[in-house]
């Protein structure tokens, strides 16, 4: 379990992201197969292959998060000291986590509106929900890694920036030691 955590720390969304990009993929080219080879296809198809990008898309915002590669500006921060730098990172990161939980809170509302008007996908007869919980999912997910990344940033306030700024995952320790050796 000690080496698990860790594993699924720092794969667990890649992992998700993969298997969601094949199976794209996979009905993609099986519809493209039907349509334009046996002028056939499934009905379902290209809404199902939209609701899983929906769902990828989640996934790959909160693996960004985790990894510190989001948009940012740098402009003004490096006019400033490290140690104002690193204040606000930490502030920023708090001011997203906001910005997150507000959407987070707004995708609870829109799947609880959606079981009191019993939407369904137009093609697969299932609920909505199946495609909006996905913003449920992934604003949760931002919010942890953005609580990792903030606790991160606390315990390792006095580290040089390269460590503290968690940039493509630093903060987990296998790629800290070798930012270290540098």
């Amino acid at each position: 379990m000690k080496k698990v955590l860790p594993w699924l720390d720092k794969n667990f969304e890649p992992i998700i992201i993969t298997f969601l990009f094949y199976m794209i993929v996979a009905i993609v080219t099986t519809q493209v197969i039907l349509r334009f080879g046996f002028s056939s296809g499934f009905s379902w198809a290209e809404e199902l292959s939209r609701f899983l990008f929906i769902w990828l898309m989640y996934f790959a915002f909160s693996y960004a998060t985790r990894n510190n590669m989001h948009i940012k500006v740098s402009f003004v921060l490096d006019k400033l000291n490290e140690k104002f730098q690193k204040i606000l990172l930490i502030v920023v990161d708090f001011l997203f986590i906001v910005f997150s939980l507000i959407l987070f809170l707004a995708s609870i509302r829109i799947c609880q509106s959606i079981i009191a008007f019993g939407d369904k996908a137009v093609t697969m007869d299932i609920s909505m929900n199946i495609v909006y919980g996905a913003g449920v999912v992934g604003f949760l997910l931002m919010i942890i890694r953005l609580l990792q990344q903030i606790i991160w940033k606390f315990i390792n306030f006095k580290r040089p920036m390269e460590i503290f700024e968690t940039y493509k995952g630093a903060s987990r320790e296998e790629e800290v030691i070798v930012l270290a050796k540098r």
